[in-house]
Parts: structure tokens; C-alpha cells; sequence
């Protein structure tokens, strides 16, 4: 073999090995972001459950139940526990899908972007870059002091009855919802395929080939692609377009003593707060 035809055949090698080494390399990227964040979430929901502990219940959003336990009756985007979760997943928002300018309410976006100083979600006197939407993409689920069932029949509440102190839990739980964007370049498409594969509910008949997921070819992506744009994980906006993640965690936090809870927070304070107009 000469050597004209050995230069030959490495530059073959790379041209084959390159692309997926490159694939690889984005795919890692974007798991060790993904990862990151669900630790965040979960961090979010820590957060949360300890305001949950001294707020007071309508602050966050939720109502007395028969049992005498509180609860939001779902997930609910708004509140100091849901404000508090924002703050700490604001660093991984990613939001340049569009500046939200309602402050949350998402009434109207812009993508312009000198604006980015002024979009951004604020934690007090600081902004976090490309925050803006956070309020959008999380979303959390507070409970507290639920009845355990009862353990004698003398004793149990009865339906829509409060139960005795001795049957409820002393604790709150906080579930925290987070959209996480897959912007990662090649390693986001692929996330995404196997995350919405895996997240199909139903749809159209699966087919052999297909387009593929942002560019990332494989079998049946176009279904997934449609079960992701169904479920709401595509995001795009002008010239720019990624997919997303639903993570979720909750956290548990036992509440054995007597813990005030704050008066109702003045109007003001929700503003300055950023919780209100």
C-alpha cells in the first residue's frame, strides 16, 4: 500500500466515525444538562415544601379539604411555593423561546432581544438571564396534613368531616413539575426521540422510516415528533425551535411541632415579589 493510499483510508475513517463521535459527544452534553436538572427539581421541591411549612395556606394556593388537610388540588402555577421553585429552576429555564412580558401570566411574548436584561425572572434585587418563562414551565402540586384513613372507626372523621389530629400526617408534600428544554444541538433531538417514544399515548400507526426528530433520523419520528408537539414539548419561535422534558419530584417534609404559619401577605409584598401586577 503506498502512501497516498493510506492517507486515503484514514481520511475514510474519519468521514465514517466522525459524525456519530460527534453525536456521542452532544448526546452526553445534553444528559449531563438533563441530569442536572432533575437534581434541581428536586431541590425546587425542597424549597417549596420548607415555605409550605411557615406560609400561610392561600399564599400558595391552597384550600381546606373535609379531611381538615390542605391542598392545591393539582398542580397550580402560582403562589410562594411555586415561586420558590421558580427561583432555584430559573438558572435552567432556558427561555429563548420568547421573553415573557406578562410577568408570567404569559399574555405576550417578544423576541427581541435587547430586551433580555429586562425579561428576565428576578430574584430580588438580581435577574437570571433567559429566565423569563420560568413561571410557565413550572408548575406544583402542595398538600398537607392529609388524613391517613383512620385507624378506629370512633374516631375517624366521617366524609367531609375533619379528622382527628391523631389520624392526619404531620407533614406537607411538594410535587414540582419542570418543563426542561433540550437545546443541546444533536443531543437534544435524540433525548427527545427516546423521551417522547417512551411518553406515546396512542397516535398514528407507526411506520418503518420517517423524517426523524429535529433533523435526528430514525424509525417512526415523525410519530414521536407528533406526540411531542401534542403534549406540548416543541417550542418554536422565529428561527429558533427545541424540544422539552416533563421532570418531576416531590419532596416530604414532616411538620411534628407547632409551626405558626404567616398572616395573609399584603398585596405589596406580592408585587415586590413579583407574584402579582
Amino acid at each position: 500500500m503506498t502512501f497516498k493510499d493510506e492517507h486515503g483510508s484514514i481520511m475514510l475513517e474519519a468521514v465514517l466515525v466522525l459524525p456519530l463521535f460527534v453525536l456521542i459527544v452532544f448526546f452526553v452534553i445534553q444528559m449531563t444538562f438533563v441530569w442536572t436538572a432533575k437534581q434541581m427539581t428536586y431541590y425546587a421541591a425542597y424549597c417549596g415544601a420548607r415555605a409550605a411549612l411557615v406560609y400561610n395556606p392561600a399564599d400558595y394556593g391552597a384550600e381546606k379539604q373535609g379531611d381538615g388537610g390542605w391542598s392545591t388540588g393539582g398542580f397550580v402555577s402560582g403562589g410562594v411555593v411555586h415561586r420558590a421553585a421558580c427561583t432555584v429552576l430559573s438558572w435552567v429555564s432556558w427561555s429563548i423561546g420568547g421573553y415573557d412580558m406578562s410577568g408570567g401570566r404569559g399574555l405576550f411574548y417578544s423576541n427581541n432581544g435587547a430586551l433580555n436584561e429586562l425579561m428576565s425572572f428576578k430574584v430580588g434585587m438580581y435577574t437570571v438571564p433567559l429566565s423569563s418563562n420560568v413561571s410557565n414551565q413550572v408548575s406544583v402540586n402542595v398538600s398537607e396534613y392529609t388524613n391517613l384513613g383512620g385507624t378506629s372507626g370512633k374516631k375517624s372523621g366521617g366524609k367531609g368531616q375533619e379528622a382527628p389530629i391523631d389520624e392526619q400526617m404531620p407533614a406537607v408534600t411538594v410535587r414540582v413539575r419542570f418543563r426542561c428544554p433540550l437545546f443541546i444541538p444533536l443531543g437534544g433531538p435524540v433525548v427527545a426521540y427516546f423521551y417522547g417514544a417512551g411518553e406515546s399515548k396512542g397516535g398514528s400507526a407507526l411506520t418503518e422510516d420517517s423524517i426523524g426528530v429535529g433533523g435526528f433520523t430514525a424509525s417512526n419520528g415523525d410519530v414521536v415528533h407528533a406526540n411531542l408537539v401534542a403534549q406540548g414539548n416543541y417550542t418554536e419561535s422565529g428561527s429558533w425551535s427545541y424540544y422539552s422534558m416533563v421532570l418531576e419530584e416531590s419532596c416530604t417534609m414532616a411538620k411534628p411541632y407547632k409551626t405558626d404559619t404567616f398572616p395573609l401577605m399584603a398585596q405589596e409584598d406580592k408585587t415586590l415579589m413579583g407574584m402579582s401586577e
